[in-house]
């Protein structure tokens, strides 16, 4: 392979790098604020508010960033200590956010699935305690958890047709973009107008089928 060759494939791993860097300081930096509002509000009493910036903190989920698992935290100690004060609608919102965060993050696996497990069962517990609806009533309240239980669990999970989507849209795209560097300029920094429609082309499809699995899955 040629020097400039070489020099062009390097910048295009470059400016791929410094794309998904971007992508992952945003997410770090976004968990980080929510995590900060909520602790705020937390310290002055605001728990229903401390919740919802909880919640939004755990969503922005990044491989070892550790706010989105402070956040979970947060919410499992706000959910026990409503539990204990017989606030059972600060506790049922709080584990709902864990739950909704936790669904919301996942992709070939689950993350802190041993929390969202937990949240299940506290969450089925407390609306067992709810009075029940006339068709369940006779119920035990241990019946009715284990009903709700069941309902929670039974996650289909992403799609794997539009997660293979998201996957070969992403290939088309980063490839379509090393490819239009190596060869859609030539050695004179000149644009080759049929290879540049080309792999712009294919760096289009592979971005809108990017964003359609990311959507649908």
């Amino acid at each position: 392979m040629q020097p400039r060759t070489l020099q062009r494939a390097a910048s295009g791993l470059v400016v791929l790098a410094v794309i998904l860097g971007s992508f992952a300081a945003r997410v770090v930096t976004s968990a980080a604020s929510e995590l900060e509002a909520a602790d705020a509000l937390r310290a002055r009493g605001e728990l229903p508010a401390a919740v919802v910036h909880y919640r939004r903190a755990a969503r922005w989920y990044a491989p070892a960033s550790p706010y989105h698992v402070r956040a979970l935290q947060r919410l499992g100690e706000l959910g026990a200590a409503a539990e204990q004060d017989g606030e059972l609608e600060l506790a049922l919102s709080a584990y709902r956010g864990i739950r909704a965060a936790i669904l919301s993050t996942r992709s070939f696996y689950t993350p802190e699935r041993a929390r969202l497990q937990a949240a299940n069962r506290r969450i089925a517990d407390l609306m067992a305690a709810e009075p029940p609806p006339e068709m369940d009533a006779g119920k035990s309240r241990a019946a009715l958890a284990a009903e709700h239980l069941k309902l929670l669990e039974a996650d289909p999970g992403p799609s794997l047709l539009w997660t293979l989507v998201l996957l070969l849209g992403f290939g088309a795209w980063v490839g379509g973009a090393l490819a239009f560097s190596l060869r859609a300029i030539d050695e004179n920094d000149r644009l080759v107008r049929p290879q540049a429609m080309r792999w712009g082309a294919l760096v289009a499809l592979g971005l809108g089928l990017f964003v359609a699995g990311l959507l649908m899955a």
